[in-house]
């Protein structure tokens, strides 16, 4: 039996097929057989792919006599395959040459493992290299499934993009095929937390595949903020605060009480989202932001300055009287981010012991919460909260 199956899906893209059909032949692991599941493409690719396979019984060529879909080209993956790894290639990513040895390795070490995932780059259409993925707080290594989805409900998680993905195939019988009951760009999405809640996963924290961004991916199609792509993503996500509260964690009430509290605001996010999809649906940003300058108008004196925390993005000045302090901030402009939560609070602490009474967090920057929860449960023990709406919190922060 071979040990690893690629499953690389395509449809018209028969130029990029090849360089990525080229990245899994150049493979350091020889135990692979390649099936390229063609999802009725009109162009070359048949001729492409028998042209690159002629001398390689590793790759076999599937085409489906119509277009399935996405959903329905990555669940056929798992109906041929009949290896005890499994994982599925976009046809515009990379693979780099250790990435399948690396992640044998790993689901071989571990048994409990549902799945390991890699970092990876991000290129340009041309192949430039444009950044390395961002990781969040997750650890190299064996991860509990619960902590990630702990972390990707309080985003603080590792974005998985499925052309570093290696699935154990027992552990995808236990879950079931990939879904689609939020979104039909999510579907990865909803099996990756559903293995997350019953497995372990591993994280492979190198560079072991690139993922090409282009105008023609779904990305850019129909993934953006202007579209459905984010409400799909948050609705998967508010699951996995379900696949939390099922397990044993949630015997213990304060867990339950910060599932809630997560619930809550992955549904205001939501309706953020919405907002963008149906304008009409909510208040615009213009009528937000001026309630917001009106709360804190009515909660600070115009003479007292308050720390602001917007991400950069209200222009302090212009939504209320006071004299807003940007956070963090260099020679009174803002200055970005913190790097951590010991930055923040030392930032935090120098203001207040200069008399700044307030610090205001506006919608943009609620993330802060989750990413910064050393400083959230700074704020909580040793301030008063005086404010808290879906537009603004506001904590006090002298006795």
């Amino acid at each position: 039996m071979t040990k690893v199956t690629v499953a690389l899906t395509t449809y018209n893209r028969s130029q990029l097929l090849k360089l990525s059909l080229a990245s899994v032949l150049a493979q350091d692991y020889p135990d692979f057989r390649v099936m390229v599941l063609d999802n009725a493409s009109t162009d070359d690719t048949e001729t492409v792919v028998r042209s690159l396979a002629e001398d390689d019984d590793r790759v076999t060529y599937i085409r489906n006599e119509t277009n399935i879909g996405g959903l329905g080209n990555w669940n056929l993956a798992i109906e041929l395959n009949t290896s005890p790894y499994l994982t599925i290639l976009s046809d515009d990513d990379l693979m780099l040459p250790e990435l399948i040895s690396e992640s044998v390795r790993a689901l071989d070490e571990h048994p409990q493992v549902g799945f390991s995932f890699a970092m990876v780059r991000l290129i340009d259409a041309a192949g430039n290299s444009l950044d390395l993925q961002h990781t969040g707080k997750i650890s190299e290594g064996l991860v509990k499934g619960l902590d990630f989805l702990e972390q990707t409900i309080s985003w603080q998680g590792c974005p998985v993009y499925t052309s570093s993905l290696f699935f154990r195939a027992s552990a995808l019988a236990v879950v079931g095929q990939f879904d689609s009951p939020h979104s039909k760009h999510t579907f990865d999405l909803t099996t990756i937390y559903r293995l997350a809640a019953k497995f372990d996963i591993f994280f492979l924290a190198r560079e072991l595949a690139q993922v090409r961004l282009h105008s023609g991916q779904i990305t850019e199609t129909d993934w953006r903020f202007d579209r459905n792509g984010p409400i799909g993503v948050i609705a998967e996500i508010t699951d996995a605060v379900a696949y939390l509260l099922q397990s044993d964690r949630a015997r213990d009430e304060n867990y339950r009480q910060w599932l809630a509290e997560r619930f809550l605001a992955l549904h205001a996010r939501q309706s953020e989202y919405t907002q963008m999809a149906l304008p009409h649906m909510q208040q615009t940003w213009e009528e937000r932001l001026q309630l917001a300058s009106q709360e804190i108008a009515r909660l600070i004196p115009p003479e007292e300055a308050y720390i602001l925390v917007d991400d950069g993005q209200w222009q302090g000045e212009a939504i209320a009287s006071a004299p807003a302090i940007p956070f963090l901030e260099k020679d009174g402009q803002y200055w970005g981010a913190p790097a951590d939560d010991a930055t923040a609070i030392q930032e935090l602490e120098r203001l207040q012991s200069k008399g700044v009474q307030f610090i205001v967090f506006g919608w943009s920057a609620f993330w802060w919460f989750d990413y910064y929860s050393e400083l959230e449960r700074y704020l909580r023990s040793h301030c008063r909260c005086v404010l808290k709406n879906t537009r603004l919190v506001v904590y006090g922060l002298q006795p």
